[in-house]
C-alpha cells in the first residue's frame, strides 16, 4: 500500500546531493567561531582559516592524485569549466595562435556554452560524434586534432547516461600535439577512482553538491609540469594563484574538503552500495513494466554505479515525472524551451529519436538510497506507468 503521507523519496543524486552529517558538523566551527579572512594571515583568526583551507586544499590534491599547488578554489564546476575552457582557449590564442576547441556532444551544458563564447573571440568549436554508447569517436578526434587545438574538453562521466570516457586514450591522442586535455569530473568524483596522472588529463573540474558537499564551492585542478596557463576570468586580488580572484569561502571549503575525504576513505563501499540499489531498481521495474530499454552503455566499467537512464515505449516521461514527483524525486533529460519541452541532446546524440528521447527518465540512487526506498519506488513508478 503506497500511503499518501509518505516522505518523498529522492532519487536524483546526480542532480544535488545532500550535505553529508560528518560534512555539516566540521563546517559548523567556521561559520561562527573560526571567522577570520583566510587571506588575513597575519593575526590569528586569519591564519586559522587560511590551515582550514590550505587542509581541505591538500586532501583535495591526495585524493585526485595532484599537488596541493595545482587546486584553485572555484563556485563550483560552471565556473570551473568556463575557467578552463575559457582561460586555456585565450591563453593558447595570445600566445601561440591555437584557435580550435574540440568538444563532444553529450558535455554539460555549461562546457559547450563556454565553447561557443569563444566563438566571440575567433575560436573554432568541432564537435566529437559518440556512439549509441555515449563513448566518443577516437577515429574523428585521431582525424580533427592537430596543431591548432588549443584544448580538447571530454566530461569523465556523463550526468545523464553514465557513460565513463577513455580519458587514457583520449590524452595519448593530445599528447601528440601538444594539446591540452579538460575534463568535467563533476559526476565522476566519489563513483570512480580518479588519478589525473593516470587519466592523464591537465584539468579538471568538480562540484561541491555532487559529492555531499555544499553549494556553491568547487574546484579547477590546472597541472604544474608541464606547466598549464589560463587567462584569468574574474579580476580582482588573485587570491588563487592569480588564476581566480575572490575571498575564499572557508566553510564552504572546509565541507569540500571533508566531502572528499570522505571518499577517499570509503569509495569502495560508496560504490558497492550505489550499484546494489541501481541494479535493485532496475530488476524490479523491468518485472513490473513492460517494454522497458537501457539508455547508453551496458552495466560495468563504461558506466557510472549510481546511473540509471531507461526508455519506456509510449510513455509521456515528463508527465509521468510531475504526476509523482511529491511521492519520487528523479528527472528527465528534456529542457523547457520558449516552444515547449525539447528534447534531451544527449539522448538525441546517442542515436534516439525525439519520441523515444521524450519517453525516457534518468534515476540516480545515491549514498543514504536504502532498500526499503528502492521497493516503494519501483513500485509507484509502476503503477503510474500501468494506469
Amino acid at each position: 500500500m503506497i500511503l499518501d503521507n509518505m516522505k518523498p523519496i529522492y532519487l536524483d543524486y546526480q542532480s544535488t546531493t545532500p550535505v553529508d552529517n560528518e560534512v555539516a558538523q566540521k563546517m559548523l566551527p567556521y561559520f561562527t567561531n573560526i571567522y577570520g579572512n583566510p587571506h588575513s594571515i597575519n593575526h590569528a583568526f586569519g591564519k586559522q582559516a587560511n590551515e582550514a583551507i590550505e587542509e581541505s586544499r591538500y586532501n583535495i590534491a591526495k585524493t585526485i592524485g595532484g599537488e596541493s599547488q595545482e587546486i584553485i578554489f572555484t563556485s563550483g564546476a560552471t565556473e570551473s569549466n568556463n575557467l578552463a575552457i575559457k582561460g586555456a582557449y585565450l591563453y593558447r590564442k595570445r600566445k601561440e595562435g591555437r584557435k580550435k576547441i574540440i568538444v563532444s556532444k553529450l558535455e554539460h551544458k555549461c562546457v559547450i556554452e563556454a565553447a561557443h563564447a569563444m566563438q566571440l573571440d575567433g575560436a573554432e568549436v568541432v564537435f566529437l560524434n559518440v556512439d549509441k554508447n555515449g563513448l566518443v569517436d577516437l577515429e574523428q578526434l585521431e582525424h580533427i586534432i592537430d596543431d591548432n587545438v588549443a584544448l580538447v574538453s571530454i566530461i569523465l562521466a556523463n550526468n545523464e547516461i553514465g557513460t565513463v570516457q577513455p580519458l587514457k586514450k583520449i590524452s595519448n591522442l593530445c599528447k601528440k600535439y601538444n594539446v591540452w586535455l579538460h575534463t568535467d569530473a563533476a559526476q565522476a568524483l566519489g563513483n570512480i577512482d580518479i588519478d589525473v596522472n593516470t587519466l592523464g588529463v591537465d584539468l579538471l573540474s568538480i562540484s561541491g553538491h555532487k559529492i555531499y558537499a555544499p553549494k556553491g564551492v568547487g574546484a579547477l585542478f590546472v597541472r604544474r609540469r608541464p606547466r598549464i596557463r589560463l587567462v584569468s576570468q574574474i579580476d580582482g586580488g588573485g587570491q588563487e594563484r592569480l588564476i581566480r580572484s575572490g575571498t575564499l569561502p572557508t566553510p564552504l571549503i572546509v565541507g569540500l574538503g571533508e566531502a572528499i575525504k570522505l571518499i577517499d576513505q570509503n569509495i569502495k563501499s560508496y560504490v558497492k552500495h550505489n550499484l546494489t540499489m541501481r541494479n535493485l531498481l532496475y530488476e524490479m521495474l523491468k518485472k513490473l513494466v513492460d517494454k522497458v530499454s537501457l539508455n547508453g552503455p551496458a552495466f560495468g566499467e563504461t558506466r557510472l554505479c549510481n546511473n540509471l537512464n531507461l526508455m519506456i515505449e509510449g510513455l509521456d516521461a515528463s508527465k509521468m515525472v510531475n504526476e509523482i514527483g511529491d511521492k519520487v524525486a528523479f528527472s528527465t533529460g528534456s529542457a523547457c524551451s520558449t516552444g515547449g519541452i525539447e528534447p534531451s541532446y544527449v539522448l538525441k546524440a546517442i542515436g534516439l529519436k525525439d519520441k523515444e528521447a521524450m519517453s525516457s527518465f534518468r534515476i540516480s540512487v545515491g549514498r543514504f538510497t536504502s532498500k526499503d526506498e528502492i521497493e516503494l519506488a519501483s513500485r509507484i513508478i509502476a503503477n503510474n506507468i500501468n494506469k
